[in-house]
């Protein structure tokens, strides 16, 4: 995972920084750090810290709290390969972190009720830490933490290069906080969103909360999770974050979509077979229970799953045992079941194509993800994650995202929730050709949820394009040239879109009908 941006809880303003620059009475150059200077963004401090270190530590994980001297958090950079994944991070540290101006090793074995910080690092897998204040110009910036998930990991000689190089970590996180604040105040003005990468999954409001915090209730735990909600809504995103925040992280997650293979293969597949068991079964093969074992197995769209091997399943689930395919003998399995659908299984279960005793087996812990068209307030997070993720993936010089854009994605109802928002934000990035792209909600849906009557399918490419520029010039109240204006929503010259009004014949009163 690159270096992103976790959670801003703070502010810091950009002209309070430029004193670590220069203090107060200082007349002098700063000194010359010209390993830092070209390093612009997270991802190239994250790769200068482990240029630094890679003689010393092969495997790190870096976090960086940029923090006033008591312990106020403002922006957690986190480094991590997914590693750790941390849904919350507190907003505050203990100012004795910042005590001394050596690094600190800290082994947790156990969280600290009077701590946090440290508690949190705990119950997400952090089994060692080095802590080593940021200091610049005598001033307290934040502070860098390595993480590890085995102990004894920190050596003394790693311990020491980062006693030796805090000065230029601090200048590099200073230069690329004030590049960031200053890229923050210009997109503000301009009221365009900047592209900030979040961490992937982790992303909600207060819409989705509730979930959130029966995820951070559970995955300690081994106990069976059932996800439900509608499709592309995030469900397994939210299967491999319970599974990266419990003890079994440190095996695999097997993944099943039960909807994605034949009815004869799934039995084949969940339990395996033995060498001649049926035709084509050349040799043994191991099934996706016996591949999770003490680990976690996903079974994606339950729902779908052929009723005589819901009986199987529930046996294997009771009995944390399973039997191959032309075996004779059983195969005991420690495996967590995690299980998600898209369907109102007691709906099945009254129409008779699902188990009840199965869904009573996997309704012991159940999380309801929310529609994204109930959390609104998360749509900008989004759409600034998945651009940034889109811009660095295609090599994209994306600065942000278009303000006169924002108001029509809010309105859409994203009947395809997140995974629909990611292909389109995906198509505006790959078709952009200016810094600050414009994203269009789908034509033919929201054409279709509009007051406006829907062109049949046989529509003229003509008669679409009438009914795209119509609703483009209501949604920016009849204006066409301008950042908020039709032109630039549709992403074409105003001289372009006039020349379409007039061959199209769309006058002022089209554009102010509502009928």
């Amino acid at each position: 995972m690159k270096g992103v941006l976790l959670t801003k809880v703070g502010h810091m303003e950009l002209f309070g920084l430029l004193e670590w620059l220069l203090p107060k009475g200082h007349t002098g150059n700063q000194p010359d750090h010209d390993a830092v200077k070209g390093i612009k963004s997270e991802a190239e401090l994250m790769a200068f810290i482990q240029s630094v270190l890679r003689p010393y530590l092969h495997t790190i994980s870096i976090l960086i709290g940029i923090a006033d001297a008591d312990g106020m958090v403002a922006f957690w950079w986190l480094h991590a390969d997914n590693t750790f994944l941390f849904p919350a991070l507190p907003e505050r540290i203990p100012a004795a972190y910042f005590s001394n101006k050596g690094s600190n090793i800290l082994e947790l074995d156990a969280p600290d009720r009077r701590d946090a910080f440290q508690t949190t690092l705990f119950k997400n897998g952090v089994k060692e830490a080095l802590i080593q204040p940021l200091l610049y110009q005598q001033k307290n910036l934040g502070f860098l933490c390595l993480l590890s998930d085995t102990k004894d990991t920190i050596t003394a000689s790693v311990q020491t290069i980062v006693n030796e190089s805090a000065g230029l970590f601090a200048a590099a996180c200073l230069q690329v906080l004030l590049l960031q604040l200053a890229e923050e105040y210009r997109q503000k003005m301009s009221g365009a969103l900047p592209l900030v990468v979040h961490n992937t999954g982790m992303i909600g409001g207060a819409a989705l909360q509730p979930a959130l915090h029966l995820l951070s209730q559970v995955a300690p735990t081994s106990a069976t999770v059932l996800l439900t909600g509608e499709t592309g809504t995030g469900k397994e995103l939210f299967a491999a974050a319970i599974h990266q925040a419990s003890p079994r992280r440190h095996r695999q997650m097997v993944k099943v979509n039960c909807a994605a293979l034949p009815a004869q293969l799934i039995e084949s597949e969940l339990f395996g077979h033995e060498k001649g068991a049926f035709t084509g079964a050349l040799e043994r093969r191991i099934g996706k229970f016996e591949l999770a074992d003490k680990g976690t197995l996903f079974l994606d769209e339950i729902g779908e799953l052929p009723l005589e091997l819901q009986a199987k399943l529930l046996r294997a689930i009771q009995e944390k045992e399973i039997e191959r395919l032309g075996g004779n003998h059983t195969i005991k399995v420690d495996v967590r079941i995690i299980a998600a659908t898209n369907r109102d299984l007691e709906r099945e279960i009254a129409a008779g194509r699902f188990r009840e005793d199965l869904y009573y087996r996997l309704y012991v812990f159940p999380i309801m993800l929310p529609p994204l068209r109930e959390r609104k307030d998360d749509i900008p997070l989004l759409l600034q994650h998945f651009a940034a993720n889109a811009a660095l993936r295609y090599g994209k010089e994306i600065k942000g995202i278009h303000p006169a854009c924002i108001p029509a994605l809010l309105a859409y109802s994203w009947p395809g929730n997140i995974r629909e928002l990611e292909n389109v934000v995906e198509r505006a990035v790959i078709a952009a050709t200016d810094p600050y792209i414009m994203i269009i909600p789908p034509q033919r849906r929201q054409v279709a949820a509009s007051s406006d009557t829907s062109p049949p399918r046989t529509a003229s490419l003509a008669e679409s394009e009438r009914i795209a520029i119509i609703q483009a010039l209501r949604q920016c109240n009849g204006k066409i040239r301008g950042p908020q204006g039709a032109a630039a929503m549709l992403d074409i010259k105003p001289t372009t879109l006039e020349a379409r009004m007039k061959k199209l014949g769309i006058v002022k009163e089209h554009v102010l009908r509502r009928g």
